[in-house]
């Protein structure tokens, strides 16, 4: 029993310390900041410690104040707004749904198959972490000042421009330059009417853009988790054992 309290108090306090880096990190991101890297694997390694004690806890009072810890470690980096609070309720049901989803999986499942029970629950989780990053960015002050700029990718412009430019006698870098900066000023100079809706548009963007991200975090995230079991499996730091289930069955 105290070893138990003991592993649950741990589970607790890594979790508080992974969200709290993980937030500030994307704080900083909407603030300007251009190192993304840092609160991916901040976010990364949260997922798979959650996924992990989804696992191995037994108790889902525990789970419920988890998955609370992350989303009032948000508040800590971003402050306190009533519109958070939304945000962060809406995204709290898709927590529980989808923690809950996977312990009951755990739960029914004769055989403790990993990937599929982790399957079952962590989309919803991520669509929660995208809805909070996508209010995050709309609440952000890049949104609120009206900063966002309308920009096409710069490989993107150079693949569709190449073969003009290339059989043009204008074929050199610095009228490549001109002309992309050109375009994109037109796009921005054309979109102003629309400017007070493009902070909106923007966050609904950024929510599909991390729901496609995360179709390969998701896998990401399994993987690990299961590389990570089975290490602690054959350490036996982790035993799998079977049990006799009485069943009910109909006889005629």
């Amino acid at each position: 029993m105290k070893n138990n309290r003991i592993t649950q108090s741990i589970i607790i306090g890594v979790t508080t310390l992974l969200a709290a880096f993980s937030w500030a990190g994307l704080k900083n991101i909407l603030s300007g900041d251009t190192n993304w890297i840092s609160p991916s694997i901040g976010f990364l390694i949260l997922l798979i410690f959650l996924c992990l004690s989804l696992l191995l806890l037994k108790s889902k009072l525990i789970s419920l104040i988890t998955l609370a810890i992350i989303l009032i470690s948000f508040l800590f980096s971003f402050g306190f707004k009533l519109e958070y609070l939304t945000v962060l309720f809406l995204a709290l049901l898709f927590f529980i749904f989808g923690a809950f989803r996977i312990i009951n999986e755990k739960e029914v499942r004769i055989k403790f198959t990993i990937i599929r029970i982790l399957r079952y629950g962590l989309p919803h989780i991520l669509t929660g972490l995208a809805i909070i990053i996508a209010a995050a960015y709309y609440f952000s002050p890049l949104a609120i000042q009206g900063d966002n700029r309308i920009e096409i990718p710069r490989p993107l412009f150079d693949v569709v421009i190449q073969p003009i430019v290339s059989a043009s006698e204008l074929s050199n870098e610095e009228f490549t330059d001109m002309l992309y900066v050109a375009i994109n000023q037109e796009i921005n100079k054309r979109s102003e009417a629309y400017k007070e809706y493009l902070p909106i548009g923007f966050a609904v963007g950024i929510f599909f853009a991390i729901k496609v991200i995360s179709i390969f975090f998701m896998w990401l995230v399994i993987l690990i988790s299961w590389m990570i079991f089975k290490f602690l499996t054959s350490l036996n730091a982790i035993k799998i054992q079977e049990k006799s289930v009485l069943k009910e069955v109909i006889e005629i």
